[in-house]
């Protein structure tokens, strides 16, 4: 079989919304067949269960939560991101400029459209504005407005906001949150959550507003304040597979559509935080990639090295392909995984992923 059969024969195609078409067929004769690599399967169902899914290639061991398991997190460098992933809006942030959590801000509403928190190094989503806690200590902390509107929400809540730090033993990263946008600061709920915390091997706090177990901070161990199964800690996963929005940008970063964001990417995210890089072996099948291919060059500590690039889409109905693309992905462990994803829906269902990999311990 030719390469460019082969690469056509792996591809699926997907024509939303009447009709889902899953082509596979076994892996070529380049590399010895299926029983060479695990196999596995990324359950995101953004149309359905909405999941983000962690991986991890050193033990095969997979973690689901619900997309929306969090709304805003910070991480032990203090860097904040927003949870605006979900199919849809999810959770939008606007810095006001003011200082006075107690004013009025709900003639702001229409300024909330802004995917802002993106260090670079995000765990999820595309976001842009310099960390907040960067700034304590310079000036006085700013109120942020949030919204959350997940895909299962039928309406917007509102939060005022104010991020800050509690220096001393023990430090902590503190958010003080009012709900709704009016004057004055009823309800309002102050969040702690100890710097030490992180220490146990947890890359991130996680802070829910809306839901069960908010407002407050969800526990790292083995379930939720509010209940449910906790994420998987840094150390334990490698890629996340989730629903992510995207705001349109040139390539020198501003916004070409600021007002009309690119909701519904289906993500393939990598644990940045613990240095987990990758790259793309072009037209390349799992069985054709060999253990050259298994090196630094060429690797980018992107938090979206592989993104929504791992499928394409033309047309309108749209339909989506998956091309006979191969990822090298360096793992927490310093190891290296072979990764190949193989279709991107089956049985009628949006971005649920099987795939082929192979991991070696580098040992």
């Amino acid at each position: 079989m030719t390469l460019l059969k082969r690469i056509l024969s792996k591809s699926i195609l997907l024509v939303l919304p009447a009709m889902v078409m899953f082509v596979s067929c076994p892996h070529g004769d380049g590399g010895g067949g299926d029983d060479e690599f695990s196999r596995d399967t990324l359950d995101v169902d953004y149309a359905n269960k909405n999941n983000a899914v962690f991986f991890d290639f050193s033990t095969g061991t997979k973690t689901e939560l619900p997309h929306d398991f969090f709304d805003i997190a910070i991480d032990a460098s203090g860097n904040i991101i927003a949870n605006s992933g979900s199919y849809g809006s999810g959770v939008q942030v606007y810095n006001t400029g003011g200082t006075d959590i107690t004013a009025d801000f709900s003639g702001q509403t229409a300024n909330v459209k802004e995917y802002t928190f993106k260090t670079g190094t995000s765990l999820y989503s595309y976001q842009s504005e310099v960390n907040p806690l960067a700034k304590l200590g310079m000036a006085a902390s700013k109120v942020y407005m949030v919204k959350v509107q997940y895909k299962t929400t039928d309406t917007a809540a509102y939060f005022k906001v104010v991020f800050s730090m509690t220096m001393g033993a023990p430090q902590s990263f503190n958010m003080t949150v009012v709900p709704g946008l009016a004057s004055g600061d009823t309800g309002k709920v102050e969040i702690k959550a100890a710097v030490s915390g992180l220490t146990a091997g947890y890359g991130w706090f996680y802070f829910k507003l809306v839901g069960a177990g908010g407002p407050g901070v969800l526990n790292n161990g083995t379930t939720w304040t509010g209940g449910g199964t906790a994420a998987p800690k840094a150390t334990d996963w490698d890629i996340l597979a989730t629903r992510t929005d995207e705001l349109q940008s040139n390539n020198d970063g501003t916004a070409v559509h600021p007002q009309m964001p690119v909701a519904g990417r289906s993500s393939v995210l990598l644990n940045v935080y613990k240095n987990v890089q990758a790259k793309t072996i072009a037209g390349k099948l799992i069985d054709e990639v060999t253990d050259a291919d298994l090196t630094d060059t060429g690797l980018s500590g992107e938090i979206d090295a592989i993104g929504y690039g791992w499928y394409s889409t033309a047309g309108m109905p749209p339909v989506y392909s998956v091309p006979g693309n191969t990822y090298i992905i360096k793992t927490v462990e310093g190891g290296f995984a072979k990764f190949q994803p193989e279709s991107f829906a089956k049985d009628g269902k949006n971005f649920i992923m099987d795939f082929s990999y192979d991991y070696q311990s580098g040992e």
